[in-house]
C-alpha cells in the first residue's frame, strides 16, 4: 500500500499549501466478484475493480471535498477541494480533526484466500444452493446472490494521522418461495464472514426452503400484547436501529425517539447494547473510523439506561453531526433459542424487522412470524 500512501500524502501537503487549515485524504481500491440469482438460475456474474483518493479540505470552517483516481487528479482534487472550502460558508462548530493516536490491532479482518477466489467459485456455491433448495422442495423459486471482495486504504491528514487498513468479505444469500395453488410462504437466510472459515455456503438453500414451508396455510391472530422471540435478522435490524437513533446529529435535529433521554430507562432492564468495532472478525469491525480516530468498545444501553450519544470529531466540540453504529452486539440471556418456552404464549418474529423513526416515537414492523403456544 506505499503507493497509495505516497499519494495520500503528496495530495494532503498540496492541499496545506494552498490555503486549507485541515485536510485528511483517503486512497483506497478493491475488488469485488458477485453472482446474482433470479428464478432458480444465475441472472449475471460480475467482476468490479474500484479505486480513488478522495480529498476533505477545511478553510474558517467550512469545508468541502473532490474525488480523483491517479496522483495528478488527486492533486488537483486537492487543490480544488481547497479553493472551494475557501468560500464555503463559515462553521462556527468545527474545531479540528483528530490527532495521531495509537490504534488497537483487531484479528481476522483479511484473508489472502478470499482475495484469490473467482467467479467459478461463486458459481459453484449458488449451483449447490439451487440444487439442496430443489431436493426440500421441488418447485421451490430461488432468488439471491453470493459475492466476494477485498480493499485497502490509506488515511492521512495534515495533524500527522496515517492509518492503513486491508479487508476481506465473503458472503451469500438465499430468498426461497414456496407455492402450493393460492398459498404462498417465503423465507431468507444468508451467511457472510470476513475469513474463509467463518463462511459455510452448504445448506442456506435447504434451509431456507424448510422455513419456507413453515408459513405456508398462514393466518391472522387476534391483535393483542404479547411477549416476542426475536430471530438473529429480526434481533439485529432492532438493536441496530435503536443505536443509530443515538446518533447526536439525529437527536439534535429532533429526528431520533431518543432526544432527551440520555440519562433515561429507554428499554427493559434486561438490555444492556455495547458498540464494539474491535471485535476479531467481525463484520463491521475496524480498528478506527473514518477519520482516522480509534474505536474502542462503547455501551450505549446498560440495563435499560441510555447512557450515552454516538459522537465523530466534529461532535466532539459541538453538539451536532454524529456517526453510525458498528457491530451492536446485546447481553445474551440464559435461554436459548431451542430452550423450554412451555407455559407461555407469543409471537417468534424470524425473518425480518423493520424500524421508522419519527420525532418522539418509534414504529416497528415485523415481517413473518410464528405464534407460539404452549
Amino acid at each position: 500500500m506505499d503507493d497509495l500512501l505516497t499519494i495520500a500524502q503528496k495530495a494532503c501537503e498540496v492541499a496545506v499549501q494552498v490555503g486549507a487549515e485541515f485536510v485528511d485524504v483517503l486512497a483506497y481500491r478493491g475488488r469485488h466478484v458477485s453472482v446474482e440469482l433470479e428464478k432458480g438460475a444465475i441472472k449475471s456474474c460480475d467482476v468490479r475493480w474500484h479505486s480513488g483518493v478522495s480529498v476533505r479540505a477545511f478553510a474558517r470552517g467550512g469545508w468541502t471535498s473532490a474525488s480523483g483516481l491517479e496522483e495528478e487528479e488527486a492533486l488537483t482534487a486537492a487543490r480544488n477541494a481547497t479553493e472551494l472550502a475557501k468560500v464555503a460558508e463559515p462553521d462556527p462548530d468545527f474545531v479540528c480533526l483528530p490527532e495521531p493516536a495509537e490504534y488497537p490491532t483487531v484479528e481476522g479482518l483479511y484473508d489472502p484466500r478470499i482475495v484469490e477466489l473467482e467467479v467459478q467459485d461463486l458459481i459453484k456455491w449458488a449451483g449447490e444452493n439451487i440444487g439442496a433448495a430443489r431436493e426440500v422442495y421441488p418447485e421451490v423459486i430461488v432468488s439471491g446472490g453470493t459475492g466476494a471482495g477485498w480493499s485497502e486504504s490509506v488515511l492521512v491528514n495534515n495533524l500527522g494521522v496515517q492509518a492503513a487498513s486491508r479487508s476481506t468479505h465473503v458472503g451469500l444469500s438465499i430468498f426461497a418461495i414456496v407455492k402450493r395453488g393460492d398459498d404462498v410462504g417465503s423465507f431468507y437466510e444468508y451467511d457472510s464472514g470476513r475469513m474463509l472459515d467463518d463462511f459455510a455456503p452448504e445448506g442456506i438453500g435447504a434451509q431456507a426452503t424448510q422455513e419456507a414451508l413453515k408459513f405456508l396455510r398462514v393466518r391472522k391472530i387476534e391483535t393483542g400484547v404479547l411477549p416476542v422471540v426475536f430471530g438473529p435478522l429480526a434481533s439485529s435490524s432492532l438493536f441496530y436501529t435503536l443505536c443509530y437513533n443515538a446518533n447526536v446529529e439525529e437527536v439534535q435535529c429532533n429526528r431520533s425517539y431518543l432526544s432527551g433521554k440520555k440519562g433515561e430507562q429507554i428499554a427493559s432492564e434486561l438490555l444492556t447494547l455495547v458498540d464494539d468495532a474491535l471485535i476479531p472478525r467481525g463484520l463491521v469491525s475496524s480498528a478506527y473510523d473514518g477519520e482516522g480516530f480509534p474505536f474502542r468498545p462503547l455501551k450505549v444501553v446498560e440495563n435499560g439506561v441510555l447512557l450515552t450519544w454516538l459522537h465523530n470529531s466534529y461532535t466532539a466540540h459541538s453538539t451536532r453531526g454524529g456517526i453510525s453504529p458498528t457491530n451492536v452486539n446485546p447481553h445474551l440471556g440464559e435461554v436459548t433459542a431451542g430452550g423450554n418456552h412451555s407455559g407461555h404464549e407469543g409471537r417468534a418474529v424470524h425473518p425480518d424487522w423493520r424500524g421508522i423513526s419519527q420525532p418522539g416515537h418509534w414504529r416497528l414492523f415485523g415481517y413473518g412470524g410464528l405464534r407460539l403456544q404452549n
